[in-house]
Formats: C-alpha cells, sequence, structure tokens
C-alpha cells in the first residue's frame, strides 16, 4: 500500500509547522551557502592579483588587514546570529507542536513491536475499546493524543505528513500530540532501527471527516460477522482448532490471543504484514503459506494447512469486515 509520506506537504497542524522550520533553515542555509562561496570567489580573485612582502616577525597591519579582520568578526557575528535565528525558531515549533494539547481529546494506544504496529483506541467503557492493527484512524481538525510504547526494543514512530517524529521506548509511555487536517491517506514508519525488519515496518493513517471517523468507529465496535457460508464455517474450525487463535484474537468468538494483531475486521484493513502487502485474498494466501518468504524473521509461523483448510480459512478471513 502506497500514502502520501512528505514532510513538506503537511496534512497536520504539528506537520505544518515542521514544515514551516525546514522551509526558513533550507532559506537560511542557502543565503549562508551563497555567502561563503562569493567569499571563497573574493579571496581567490585577491590572492592571484596580490604579491605577498612580509618578513618574519613583521606586523601585519596594512588596510588588507583590518579589512581581512572586519570581514571575518562580520563573519562570526553572522553565524551566531543565523545560529539564534534558528534556535528560536525551533523553540517556537515545539511551543506550536505542545499546543496541540486539549481536554477531552480522543486518546490512542500505539504499541510498537517487532515488526508492526498494535493500535488501540481507548475508552473509559472497557467494551468500547477498539483494538486494530498498522492502521491509525483520525477525525480530521480534532486534537488526538497518542500514548507510544514498546513491547520490545526502541522504535520510533513518525508520520512525516501528519507531525514529528517520537521515540517509543521499553518500560515507558511517551506521548504525542496531534491534529490532522487534510482528510486522506498517508503513511508512517519506524524511524529507528529496530532489528532486521525494520525497512518494512510501516502503518497507514486515515484522515476521515468528522462524521465518517465516528461511523468507522461505530463499525470497528461490532463483534466480527458471523460465517456467511458452510466454507467459512468450515474455516472457523480450522482458525481455531489451529495456533491461529493462541495468537490473534477475533471479537465474537473464543479467539482471544494477544500476541498478533486482532482480526475481528481483518477485511476491511488496507494491508497485511504492517504494510508489506496489498489486503487481497491472494495476499493473504501467500502471507498464511508462506509469511517467512514476505517478512523474513516475522514471527508469523506457518501454521501447515493443506489446501483444502487454506481454502475454507481464506473464506472466513475474507469476510471478517
Amino acid at each position: 500500500m502506497t500514502g502520501l509520506q512528505s514532510v513538506l506537504d503537511p496534512a497536520g497542524a504539528g506537520g505544518a509547522s515542521i514544515a514551516a522550520l525546514w522551509w526558513a533553515m533550507f532559506g537560511m542555509g542557502t543565503l549562508v551557502f551563497l555567502g561563503v562561496v562569493i567569499a571563497l570567489f573574493l579571496a581567490v580573485r585577491r590572492r592571484e592579483g596580490t604579491e605577498l612582502h612580509t618578513r618574519a616577525g613583521d606586523r601585519l597591519d596594512t588596510p588588507d588587514d583590518r579589512r581581512a579582520r572586519r570581514f571575518v568578526i562580520g563573519a562570526v557575528a553572522a553565524s551566531l546570529a543565523v545560529l539564534l535565528v534558528t534556535f528560536t525558531l525551533s523553540l517556537f515549533t515545539s511551543r506550536a507542536t505542545a499546543a496541540l494539547a486539549e481536554d477531552g481529546a480522543p486518546e490512542i494506544e500505539v504499541t510498537g513491536i517487532q515488526w508492526w504496529w498494535d493500535i488501540r483506541y481507548l475508552d473509559s467503557d472497557p467494551s468500547r475499546v477498539v483494538r486494530v492493527a498498522n492502521e491509525l484512524h483520525l477525525p480530521a481538525g480534532r486534537s488526538v493524543r497518542i500514548k507510544l510504547r514498546s513491547r520490545d526494543v526502541i522504535h520510533s514512530f513518525w508520520v512525516p505528513s501528519i507531525a514529528g517524529k517520537l521515540d517509543v521506548m521499553p518500560g515507558r509511555e511517551n506521548e504525542l500530540w496531534v491534529r490532522a487536517t487534510v482528510p486522506g491517506t498517508y503513511r508512517g514508519q519506524c524511524a529507528e532501527f529496530c532489528g532486521l525488519q525494520h525497512a518494512k515496518m510501516s502503518l497507514m493513517v486515515v484522515v476521515h471527516t468528522p462524521a465518517d471517523y465516528e461511523k468507522w468507529l461505530a463499525a470497528e465496535l461490532q463483534p466480527a460477522s458471523p460465517p456467511a457460508s458452510a466454507l467459512a464455517v468450515t474455516g472457523e474450525t480450522v482458525f481455531m482448532r489451529n495456533p491461529c487463535s493462541a495468537c490473534h484474537a477475533i471479537r465474537g468468538t473464543d479467539a482471544y490471543g494477544q500476541a498478533g494483531p486482532d482480526l475481528t475486521h481483518l477485511g476491511r484493513r488496507l494491508s497485511l504484514a504492517a504494510g508489506e502487502l496489498p489486503n487481497t485474498a491472494a495476499n493473504r494466501a501467500a502471507w498464511i503459506t508462506a509469511p517467512q518468504e514476505v517478512k523474513p524473521g516475522a514471527h508469523m509461523p506457518d501454521v501447515g494447512l493443506d489446501p483444502t483448510e487454506l481454502e475454507a480459512l481464506l473464506a472466513y478471513l475474507d469476510g471478517l469486515k
């Protein structure tokens, strides 16, 4: 799956502040670079037309020497000014991103795991907690508090178009406030090397209008759809009798596994294996039968299904919408 992933095309309040800081630093860096190039060019030309007649111990206090000293002092002062302006702009950007916090905002818990993202939409009523994997859904125009945790190693949560990056630490909860502004689909990723499949630990961020977000959340709160065909009924039995149910949960069934992603509404998701594959029937078959070929080192095992069992299981998973 693809989605917009660019810090220079922001779709969130935090992303816009960071993009503005980037452009300001780019502009100042360009001016400094041009100044250095011009100074170097003038110095080379002047040296080519000047002969030095100095002896050891002579005091260099000619008009040229004084001009050179003034130039060096000016260059140092300009460098300090650039650093001060950059520091000040960085402070304002930090304050702007921190100002996104607001009372009563939705809370989402994102846990980094080698190599996928476990996402829970929190609620004071435990029965209204929604758990999904590798997809972050946000309401446009509203601040959201994201609690970041890690189950194993250090990860880093980064959705360039929406907000800045923040480390995800084992044994510690970090907090990131985001406010998406433009509905659409955006790509995020782990930005801290976390092992073999670090490069394939992405997530999709879907920004909805407020009304569509409420519809999505209401649909996610529903239990899994019951099997709609005899083949799907057989597939549910295959799922429950194999290690699948030990790792995965499906609300409304006896599958309560927490080691892997919740599959309650798998059929509606955009991707599989943390963004590695589009969510199609063929790719679900490939992921189930040969997970180490799709994502070497992943903790998803090959459960050794025969073709008949696989066909039934795929029919059952396809109905989880």
